[in-house]
């Protein structure tokens, strides 16, 4: 019995001697699993963010290509393409990035501020314009100085004349 007695604990020693390894263990395993799940929380928060951008984009160049050249368009110098006018088609982008700004509407991610316009293309019948915005981030990492994340996005459109 007195073996028995013995070798019992000598293996209950080695059980106690583990249990703190387990907690420790467990707790890092805890903590890697948060840290991941805010990593992809901060990264499809910017994918959001960027697609919203891209609507935003699009929505303003739809409304700039219906900018219609009326001089060019009614003397019938272009037969194939409707012809754009440049300077219209300007302002209707830059009120339609405003429009997204100040409304915002069910579109707009509330992740995203500061829509502007970089670059803005026109000739003929061909518009593309280039915007950028900043992403704010959900989670910050302690002593970070990452708050938002620069996203940028180009959109074009053409307009055709169809028989």
């Amino acid at each position: 019995m007195a073996v028995i007695r013995k070798k019992f604990s000598k293996h209950l020693s080695t059980i106690k001697e583990n249990e703190g390894s387990v907690a420790v263990l467990t707790l890092g395993l805890f903590l890697m699993t948060l840290a991941f799940a805010t990593l992809m929380t901060d990264i499809a928060s910017i994918a959001i963010a960027k697609r919203s951008l891209i609507h935003a984009s699009e929505a303003a160049v739809v409304r700039a290509v219906q900018s219609l050249d009326e001089s060019i368009y009614y003397n019938g110098k272009n037969a194939i393409a409707i012809p754009i006018n440049c300077s219209m088609a300007r302002m209707k982008v830059i009120q339609e990035l405003g429009l997204w700004m100040q409304g915002g509407g069910q579109m707009l991610r509330p992740e995203l501020v500061e829509i502007a316009l970089v670059d803005f293309y026109c000739l003929d019948n061909v518009i593309r314009i280039s915007t950028t915005a900043k992403a704010k981030l959900p989670f910050r990492l302690p002593n970070s100085t990452l708050v938002n994340v620069d996203i940028h996005a180009s959109v074009g459109a053409q307009s055709n004349r169809q028989n």
